[in-house]
């Protein structure tokens, strides 16, 4: 599975496709907003995937 950077804070699903979602570090859970830093860090590694420049 591939995370966008948008999705949850928690497992990287994104919101249209979450519903409510279990993790060992979260537990049961719903769709929580990513913090920035995440974000971040999902957008790099996405354009180091697909060989784009930063």
């Amino acid at each position: 599975m591939t995370t966008t950077p948008n999705g949850c804070r928690h497992c990287g699903i994104d919101h249209h496709q979450h519903a409510q979602r279990w993790t060992a570090a979260a537990g049961w859970h719903r769709w929580t907003p990513p913090t920035q830093q995440q974000i971040k860090a999902r957008m790099l590694a996405r354009r180091a995937r697909t060989g784009r420049r930063p």
